[in-house]
């Protein structure tokens, strides 16, 4: 769940038209709508002129990095982080766990969107790969300091819990617990929580 936050270089203009883009973008995600929309639609929706998309954003995908940027500049995104600086390692995990619940609930259908258009747009392969690689890198950390103070469950290596940890605290798992089974939030919360649970010593 954690990464970095991101900047693009076309998100400039006034700070009203350029929020009215962003907020139109999102309700034609949430919509389901914003993959077939043209940059006209998503500036009628915006109320602003397609040219000011386009000076904007510069294209689609621009927006959804702008979308992405603000995402990570969330305070959803900044629980996340602060999780990760807690000094006890299974209070970290665990506080990144509900952080990042969170984070994907409200923001989580940014991230799908980036990676439903990889195929569309290349470029968005690129932003999708350096988030996860990141993410990757602070649960290796994370599990580097459980296994200093002794913590993982004999028997697991670091790279298995790392791993598993990646693949529990992903989107895609969180999306399939929300949505697919229709578990609540706090549902989904505790399930995540008691199955990292299993990887630590008891």
């Amino acid at each position: 769940m954690a990464t970095r936050a991101y900047t693009t270089s076309r998100r400039r203009g006034s700070p009203a038209s350029v929020e009215r883009v962003c907020e139109a973008a999102e309700r034609l995600i949430q919509e389901g709508a914003f993959h077939t929309a043209t940059m006209d639609e998503l500036a009628a929706a915006a109320g602003v002129s397609r040219a000011t998309v386009f000076n904007r954003f510069g294209s689609k995908l621009g927006v959804l990095q702008a979308l992405f940027a603000r995402c990570m500049e969330s305070p959803e995104m900044q629980a996340v982080e602060e999780a990760l600086a807690i000094e006890d390692p299974v209070q970290a995990l665990e506080a990144m766990i509900e952080a990042g619940c969170a984070l994907w609930e409200t923001h989580g259908f940014i991230q799908e969107q980036l990676q439903a258009i990889v195929v569309l747009e290349p470029e968005a392969s690129a932003l999708v790969e350096q988030q996860k690689e990141e993410q990757r890198a602070d649960l290796r950390d994370l599990t580097r300091r459980l296994a200093r103070a002794d913590r993982l469950r004999p028997g697991l290596g670091e790279a298995r819990v790392t791993a598993t940890l990646h693949m529990l605290t992903s989107l895609e798992t969180f999306v399939w617990l929300r949505r697919e089974y229709g578990l609540s939030l706090r549902q989904t919360r505790n399930t995540i929580a008691e199955l990292t649970g299993h990887l630590l010593r008891g």
